[in-house]
């Protein structure tokens, strides 16, 4: 059976996860945590990739992407992926793959960033790790309200309306992540990220996928509300 063809928009944000073989572990400690993080940075700007946001798993990890060119995403999870395997297999005594397949990715609708945002750091909470999205140490949500800061990620334009300055920024996103998601609009970010299709509205899909309308996990609720910057509340 011939692969998928993946659906890649230069300057386009993705979702993307990798899966440990066999839902194995794929980070034992911290220091494998930070090897995989060091290597990601490097591979991104070798490779042309924005990276805006992640979490990393046991045993998986989601990444949010924004590829400069049609190969950059390609070459930047296949450089990573050789070069965390060899130092995984090396450092913890085993041999033979450790990834589950090709990485899922899934193109994400403009106007739902910060949504795919928002379920990507609140993996952990969600698959019941954490209370709370700010205990989480392996994600970029410490990063988006003001504590560990990664100053490799990069911020989307998105993330930048939320506030007129970073302290104003910070609050918002606190408070869109504190508020949560409802379960339909994760059960659509899955489903769209499992079948490595776009998540994008009935608006969107018409404009770029006219000719290839089932290329498409359409959301057929609209385009969602926009977030109110903390100044404007006040």
């Amino acid at each position: 059976m011939a692969r998928q063809a993946r659906t890649i928009i230069p300057g386009q944000a993705m979702h993307v996860m990798v899966r440990g073989n066999n839902r194995e572990t794929l980070f034992f400690n911290d220091s494998d945590r930070c090897t995989y993080l060091d290597w990601l940075r490097e591979a991104a700007k070798q490779f042309g990739s924005a990276v805006h946001a992640f979490a990393l798993m046991p045993n998986h990890v989601h990444l949010l992407m924004t590829p400069q060119n049609e190969d950059s995403l390609a070459k930047t999870m296949q450089s990573l992926g050789r070069r965390y395997a060899q130092y995984f297999n090396q450092q913890h005594h085993r041999s033979g793959t450790i990834w589950e397949g090709r990485y899922r990715s899934s193109l994400i609708d403009p106007d739902y960033f910060l949504r795919c945002q928002r379920y990507i750091e609140l993996n952990p909470v969600r698959a019941g790790f954490e209370s709370n999205p700010q205990d989480s140490t392996w994600t970029s949500f410490a990063s988006h309200i003001g504590g560990n800061a990664e100053p490799w990620l990069v911020d989307h334009q998105h993330f930048w309306k939320l506030g007129n300055t970073p302290f104003e920024r910070q609050m918002t996103w606190a408070g869109f992540v504190k508020e949560g998601a409802p379960h339909w609009e994760d059960r659509e970010i899955t489903e769209a990220l499992v079948r490595s299709k776009p998540w994008v509205s009935d608006i969107y899909a018409k404009s770029v996928f006219k000719d290839n309308p089932d290329q498409v996990l359409i959301r057929h609720r609209g385009r969602p509300k926009k977030l109110i910057p903390i100044n404007s509340m006040t």
